[in-house]
């Protein structure tokens, strides 16, 4: 990831989060800085560069400094952090291929496995209870119709596990059958994401899911 684009993204997770610390809302943000909700909401996803305007009116708001913020950001997007390990359980080549070329033109860092049939994801699953957080990936893409055993299974087994239940389990499926959404739900799925035919819109997709886990959300720590 470039620097430029590593010091954002560091910058609005400062911002939510000082907001959060004076139990702020954005609409209240919004309202005291004088700038627009759907504003303060795309900097704080990391997706809208901000001016020095911007920032220092929202630094008033939040009763703290533009040099503040920036040291904040700075000392966060320096430290070393690993990549994004994601889990692609998905066994059709052309879909793998759509994917990974998603994730290549994301600006989050990111380290793609792919698995390409239920048992093997399976076998891959067993082995991770047996190994280090560390190596555990922080989300999975998981395709319904898989050979050897189905998604629905394997999501039982990620979500019936205690060292993995944890990890987001997005379900990715040509599926839009509501009976597989409420299914995937009642076994605990994380989200439910049909595929989009057409690429730019696939490509959205993925890019607002990783954009929702990595930069709004907050999930568990592994250490």
């Amino acid at each position: 990831m470039p620097e430029s684009d590593k010091l954002l993204t560091a910058l609005s997770r400062i911002i939510r989060k000082r907001r959060e610390e004076v139990g702020m809302s954005q609409t209240v943000l919004a309202e005291k800085s004088g700038l627009h909700r759907t504003y303060i909401n795309n900097i704080e996803r990391g997706s809208k560069n901000i001016s020095i305007e911007s920032l220092k009116k929202i630094a008033d708001s939040l009763s703290t400094t533009v040099s503040d913020l920036l040291t904040q950001a700075e000392e966060v997007s320096s430290e070393s952090e690993s990549p994004i390990k994601i889990l692609l359980v998905e066994d059709n080549p052309a879909d793998v291929f759509m994917f990974k070329r998603c994730i290549k033109k994301s600006s989050l860092d990111t380290a793609v496995t792919v698995i390409d049939s239920g048992s093997r994801a399976e076998e891959y699953l067993k082995s991770l209870t047996t190994e280090s957080s560390e190596s555990h990936p922080d989300i999975v893409f998981l395709d319904l119709n898989l050979p050897g055993r189905t998604g629905h299974e394997l999501l039982k087994d990620i979500k019936s596990n205690e060292m993995l239940r944890h990890i987001p389990v997005i379900i990715l499926t040509t599926s839009a059958n509501p009976k597989d959404v409420r299914k995937s739900f009642g076994e605990f799925s994380n989200s439910f994401l049909t595929k989009p035919v057409d690429p730019v819109e696939y490509e959205k997709a993925i890019h607002d899911v990783l954009l929702y886990w990595f930069s709004v959300s907050s999930i568990p720590s592994k250490h």
